[in-house]
């Protein structure tokens, strides 16, 4: 089940403390039966999801998957990647004064050179130019025209004809005659870019990945170069589309050999929504989604998630919410949670519908920040019931609970234990 891979951190704050936001999240279980390597460095190891979970990921509702991403009725939402005309006037003015598809001419006109792609800049310039290569196959490299902004306001920068005004991406194309500029991404956007390949038979695109507020949103976006311009093919930004963007996190692009085409990748912080974690603290666990381009969209195809307590506990939180006390059993080690020589599935099952029946409800818990080492390292609450949980797992690196100890816990008095 891969529905909390598409939940990001906006919509799980419309659903924080809702019923049915619990019940939705609890479809994202991160079970796994399975470890799955990840070779950047520092590279932990990830659980990838099962086929189960990855039936109900198809099985969501589109609003639940990605509501944020839904236009309005009203007004129909718009990629953000056009700049102000006078922008756009400034570039197409500045060139005019080139007559020819060289690059060389192409880069004098900025007062700068066209650098080749993760090529290192030989001096610093208001405007980056980056050869991509020929996209359009008319034997013109298309190039890509990047203008981030000075650090200080310049004078100058309400003039169409200042770069300072030019603020944005676009892309670069020679047409015969002369050469076309169209936009990328807007202004006011930390950008980043890449030739990706879409498939077989079919011309190479650009991804441009926009970096978006304080959470730092990484929203990409694909575009072809279609009759010498940027032709948007899908953006993750707008309309119906499986794309989850997490809160600090990476994309990288990938060429597959096998597949003829290049997946995106994109790591960051789970955010699983039944055991909520604070933002920017020490506790959660990592997630790894890996999405393969279907032709008219990046789709996610596998999603792994990387071991460790906070995993184990998130996914027992969610088999019990579930009733799948098969899996929440799994994640036990039966003799020492049970206190027993001779546990059982259905011992577990009584035990847990007896004494600790608030995992089978609609209930969203809270782990608690403590210094490592600390008692309540690996603690977490339900505060609407004054429980404070503190579990103990296993030391082996499978994270399998031995034990769980509940106390309730009222402000301004002591706490008392009720554990089974």
């Amino acid at each position: 089940m891969l529905m909390v891979m598409r939940l990001d951190a906006i919509i799980l704050k419309q659903f924080k403390g809702l019923r049915v936001g619990a019940w939705l999240l609890a479809l994202g279980l991160g079970m796994a039966t399975s470890a799955a390597g990840f070779l950047r460095q520092p590279a932990p190891r990830f659980f990838q999801e099962s086929g189960q979970q990855a039936q109900a990921r198809e099985q969501a509702p589109v609003e639940a998957q990605n509501p944020s991403n839904q236009p309005s009725q009203q007004e129909p939402a718009k990629a953000e990647t056009e700049p102000p005309d006078e922008s756009l006037a400034g570039i197409r003015a500045a060139l005019q004064n080139v007559s020819s598809p060289d690059l060389g001419a192409l880069g004098r006109a900025f007062d700068t050179t066209v650098m080749k792609q993760h090529e290192a800049s030989a001096k610093s310039s208001a405007i980056e130019l980056t050869e991509l290569g020929d996209l359009d196959g008319d034997g013109v490299p298309e190039v890509v025209m990047n203008v981030p902004g000075a650090r200080e306001p310049q004078p100058d920068a309400q003039s169409p004809a200042s770069p300072s005004s030019w603020l944005g991406l676009y892309l670069l194309s020679w047409d015969g005659a002369h050469w076309k500029v169209s936009s990328l991404a807007a202004a006011g956007q930390h950008s980043e870019f890449r030739v990706v390949r879409l498939g077989k038979g079919v011309a190479r695109g650009i991804a441009v990945v926009n970096v978006i507020g304080d959470d730092a949103l990484p929203y990409p976006a694909i575009f072809r170069v279609r009759e010498h311009e940027a032709d948007l093919l899908w953006d993750s930004q707008v309309g119906d589309n499986r794309f989850n963007p997490r809160v600090h996190g990476q994309i990288e692009f990938q060429d597959d050999p096998k597949l003829d085409q290049t997946v995106m990748i994109e790591t960051g912080r789970a955010d699983p929504g039944l055991l909520e974690f604070e933002p920017g603290g020490r506790r959660g666990f990592g997630a790894r989604c890996v999405y393969h381009w279907d032709g008219e969209a990046y789709v996610p195809v596998q999603t792994e998630y990387s071991p460790g307590p906070d995993n184990s506990l998130y996914r027992f939180i969610a088999a019990l919410h579930l009733h799948d006390f098969r899996s929440a059993y799994a994640l036990i080690e039966p003799g020492k949670f049970l206190k027993t020589e001779t546990p059982s599935l259905v011992q577990f099952r009584q035990v847990i519908e007896t004494h600790w029946r608030e995992f089978l409800d609609d209930q969203v818990f809270q782990a608690r920040e403590a210094t490592a080492g600390s008692p309540d390292a690996l603690a977490f609450e339900l505060p609407d019931q004054h429980y404070v949980y503190r579990p103990t797992l296993s030391d082996d690196g499978k994270f399998l609970l031995t034990g769980l100890e509940r106390t309730v816990e009222m402000p301004g008095t002591e706490e008392s234990g009720d554990s089974p």
